[in-house]
């Protein structure tokens, strides 16, 4: 009975998951693309696909590297800036609940509208430049989309500003849930502030800054939708993240079958990230089962 009730919200999963999954793996073994008939009729090349695109394909290899310096540098201002305002939301405060929703807002905004608003800020007459001219002369004002180290610095503002709530959040969480005996015991026997948060409270935060590393980098590295509303990867390519580039492969190119691969690739890459960002948190639990 209980096989039976689950059986169709397995076919659900089948359908929805496992077939297309099983379906572009396929395609990324092939040459085909909607101009050049059906699928099943496409010749099969092999790796071809992934040789090419780990070779051959410099703007797939720049894609991946501009990828990770952009979640690396985004990760570690969520990270240090969610941590700030969580030690600071641990007292209490006047205005702390109106803060505190405040500070959420910006994680529930969808994605689109983020990079949207932002692609407004940004603009030659925007309020940005409208805000550094009054400030320091009409000297001071940018070409924040027109020029690539400017349009970088765009990319990871928005990112950081839309998700630092989420770190901010998990680590809070993490914060209100360490015992008080062992910071008591530290203040007792004569740690300073500081000294309890960096050998006390952080080292028992670890697992739960684990957590909040691995949640980020799976989304981080489909970074898409703010960047399309901001640059579309320009200037040339130097926004262009992977998750872009794949989609201009397969849906202005129409090379279907090699963007599938070059999505495969990444899915392994993204799986062992996850793999090594897991590690220790499965060693504690290992430890804590022994």
């Amino acid at each position: 009975m209980a096989r039976l009730l689950t059986l169709p919200g397995q076919l659900v999963s089948l359908v929805v998951l496992v077939v297309p999954l099983l379906v572009a793996l396929y395609m990324s073994f092939t040459d085909w693309s909607p101009t050049r008939g059906s699928l099943l009729s496409a010749p099969l090349v092999g790796l071809a696909n992934y040789s090419d695109l780990l070779v051959h394909d410099t703007r797939f290899v720049e894609a991946v590297v501009r990828t990770l310096i952009l979640s690396v540098i985004c990760l570690s201002l969520e990270f240090v800036l969610g941590l700030a305002l969580a030690v600071l939301f641990l007292r209490e405060f006047r205005g702390k609940k109106l803060l505190f929703s405040a500070f959420l807002t910006p994680m529930m905004i969808l994605p689109v509208v983020v990079g949207y608003t932002f692609w407004m800020l940004f603009q030659s007459n925007g309020p940005v430049n409208q805000v550094l001219m009054a400030l320091f002369g009409s000297e001071a004002a940018v070409e924040w989309l027109r020029n690539a180290h400017f349009a970088q610095l765009a990319v990871v503002t928005t990112e950081v500003w839309h998700w630092t709530p989420l770190f901010f959040l998990i680590l809070l969480s993490g914060l209100n849930a360490i015992p008080e005996n062992p910071v008591r015991a530290a203040v007792i026997l004569g740690a300073s502030p500081g000294q309890v948060f960096w050998r006390v409270v952080l080292p028992m935060l670890k697992p739960v800054i684990i957590v909040a590393f691995v949640i980020r980098s799976m989304e981080i590295v489909k970074l898409f939708d703010e960047v399309f509303m901001l640059t579309r990867g320009g200037p040339g390519t130097s926004t262009e993240t992977i998750s872009l580039y794949i989609y201009k492969l397969a849906f202005a190119d129409f090379q279907l079958a090699y963007g599938a691969a070059a999505a495969f690739l990444v899915l392994l890459g993204t799986l062992a990230l996850i793999h090594l960002l897991l590690a220790p948190v499965r060693d504690q639990l290992l430890e804590a089962r022994r």
